[in-house]
């Protein structure tokens, strides 16, 4: 694992990409976020799919050659924790505590849902198992408790999860659950507070698009 070094360079080379010319600040708490762009003109949009980059940049950090004491590794790691909390914010300003789909950073209060629906995605605490992993900040198993105590409270019905179609409309759910949230979204939030795991993300670990952890690969020595 970790011999390709193009493939990290790439990855850099698309952070410097994202930090010069995507990550904008709300107006007027300074949320950081990832805005899209259009031949130009830039889209201040922010979907929750986008959470995951909490996680991404601080692995980065962890794992960058230069070491984490570098000034890349430090940028990316400031960034991955501001994000985070943007994301922790999406759904504590909900009437629910879940966020919606996606916001938009416009007007005078940082961002207002639009969709405002949710369908139990589980980005936001991906970052947070792995933030809190990489750090041990034991804020992020805080705001995962919060996260985890308002999907039991608005999401649990008799038989499984509902989705919602407004997240600030308690009890307006929908009938259907994505496999994502028992792959992904239940596992993340478990790993989250679970002090005993075995899962090593900075060494023996990778997980998939879909939360399955696959080992990582010696690479063999080939004799002559």
């Amino acid at each position: 694992g970790k011999k390709e070094t193009v493939y990290r360079e790439m990855w850099d080379k698309s952070m410097n990409g994202i930090h010069d010319e995507l990550l904008k600040q709300s107006n007027p708490h300074g949320l950081w976020y990832i805005a899209e762009t259009n031949r130009g003109s830039i889209n201040p949009k922010f979907d929750h799919l986008v959470c995951f980059m909490g996680g991404a940049l601080a692995l980065g950090a962890y794992t960058d050659p230069k070491g984490l004491d570098s000034s890349r590794a430090q940028r990316d790691l400031k960034t991955a924790k501001a994000l985070t909390y943007t994301c922790y914010q999406m759904y504590a300003r909900a009437k629910t505590g879940i966020s919606p789909e996606m916001v938009r950073f416009t007007g005078s209060n940082d961002f207002h849902g639009t969709p405002n629906y949710y369908i139990l995605r589980p980005e936001t605490v991906e970052s947070l198992f792995i933030l809190n992993y990489l750090t041990g900040d034991p804020i992020y198993r805080e705001w995962g408790w919060e996260i985890f105590q308002s999907i039991e409270k608005y999401c649990k019905t008799e038989i499984a999860y509902a989705s919602l179609t407004n997240v600030d409309e308690p009890g307006s759910v929908e009938d259907r659950m994505e496999s994502f949230f028992l792959a992904e979204t239940l596992k993340y939030l478990y790993l989250l507070f679970d002090p005993d795991t075995e899962v090593d993300i900075l060494n023996k670990h990778v997980f998939n698009t879909e939360a399955h952890p696959t080992r990582i690969f010696p690479v063999p020595v080939v004799k002559a």
